[in-house]
């Protein structure tokens, strides 16, 4: 029958200088292996070479009903790799230290004194198994080693263990998120398909509302009612164009640019001029300084203007005039700053307000439209320049600017 130590060591008065200077040694041996799986048997090793009385040393834990030996010292090669009963299963029932003479199984055979101790604390019930062939019990400096080294057994145990969740948990992620952007890409390739079979159909309203509305000879009602279908033609057209452009982004084509010599100034003043037409209520006040000349998209550069200027009108304070800056007096660069008056953006609305599908921050707004694609593939069309967009938003006052290089450095969106 295993006897209960739990008892304290003999007191400090009654050991030697020399005990001491072991038991230290013993300590630092078992110190210096890392607390890690694979390092399980060196430390079982450095037990045995701390502890000259010891021939056998094993590690058991509980799978399920039974008991495994995880690691092992001193051993035959024909050794058990489950243990059933014995000193093993009484030290992981009883969850403290125990001793018996002619242990059993798992100790080789000739072993005459055995010690226990659980794994304290570890996720994992188990415990640290030492033998001996000599005729007297393992004695308390051995003992306390042997704890020492289940507590660094324990330790190794949990740090595996942990490590093996937290790898799980990344390819679970890394699964999730290769699924997610599968989906994302299905549905941005849907969009494609559907707003290109759209244009046509759609192409075809609008051609023919402007006729009416030209030619038809309609007047009162009729002529308002083929004004608006025009109108609202002309709207679906452009929301499907940011959808185009949206889903050229998303698959990796990116917006096409094509750079040829353009004016800023030329740009800024046509959009102006067209948006100050639709927009009869509004003030829309542009100003040029400097050399406004380079080579760009002058096209795509007339989407970013017209976005920006409409959102500035769309979530600005119609009290407070938008204004609209072309600054070309830096050698390398031109900049377009666009700014309304207003309460501010957010900053939790800012950080992601050149995102694809984000709003502004007044759903409200009595023009809000579209898709919330306007700032992202505006943000898009300055990267295919080689350029960059930022907004800054106090209260009073939201500006957004573009940074041009006055020569097209396309990199990739």
């Amino acid at each position: 029958m295993a006897e209960d130590v739990t008892q304290p060591a003999p007191g400090e008065g009654e050991a030697s200088e020399r005990s001491r200077a072991r038991l230290a040694d013993g300590l630092e041996r078992l110190l210096a292996v890392e607390p890690e799986e694979r390092a399980l048997r060196r430390l079982l090793s450095a037990l045995a070479d701390a502890v000259p009385a010891i021939d056998s040393v094993a590690l058991v834990v509980r799978e399920g009903d039974r008991l495994e030996v995880l690691a092992q010292v001193g051993f035959d090669d024909g050794a058990p790799a489950e243990v059933e009963g014995g000193l093993a299963a009484e030290v992981v029932a009883a969850g403290t230290p125990r001793t018996a003479p002619r242990p059993g199984a798992p100790f080789p055979a000739g072993t005459r004194h055995g010690a226990g101790t659980p794994l304290v604390g570890c996720a994992v019930a188990g415990a640290l198994l030492a033998g001996t062939r000599g005729d007297a019990p393992l004695d308390a400096e051995a003992l306390l080693l042997l704890r020492a080294a289940a507590d660094r057994a324990a330790r190794a145990l949990d740090r595996d263990r942990l490590g093996r969740a937290h790898e799980d948990a990344r390819e679970t992620l890394r699964r999730a998120e290769a699924d997610l952007e599968t989906r994302r890409r299905t549905v941005d390739f849907i969009l494609g398909v559907v707003g290109h079979d759209l244009r046509n159909p759609l192409g075809a309203i609008h051609m023919s509302a402007s006729l009416l509305h030209t030619k038809g000879g309609l007047a009162g009602w009729q002529a308002r009612a083929i004004e608006r279908t025009r109108s609202s033609a002309g709207r679906m057209g452009r929301i499907i164009q940011d959808l185009l452009s949206y889903t050229r982004t998303r698959l990796g084509n990116g917006i096409p640019v094509s750079p040829r010599p353009a004016s800023l100034d030329a740009v800024a003043r046509k959009v102006v001029d067209e948006l100050r037409a639709v927009n009869s209520d509004r003030t829309v006040e542009i100003a040029i300084h400097g050399d406004a000349a380079g080579e760009w998209d002058p096209d795509r550069l007339e989407q970013v203007v017209s976005n920006l200027v409409s959102n500035a009108i769309d979530h600005g304070d119609p009290a407070v005039p938008v204004r609209v800056e072309v600054d070309g007096d830096e050698p390398d660069q031109v900049l377009l700053h666009v700014r309304n008056g207003g309460p501010g953006i957010p900053p939790e609305v800012l950080t992601h307000l050149f995102e694809p599908f984000s709003r502004g921050p007044e759903e409200k707004s009595r023009k809000a439209s579209g898709l919330g694609l306007g700032l992202y593939i505006s943000r898009e069309i300055v990267r295919g320049h080689g350029g960059d967009i930022a907004a800054r938003s106090v209260e009073g006052e939201t500006t957004v600017t573009v940074h041009l290089p006055r020569r097209c450095a396309a990199r990739p969106s």
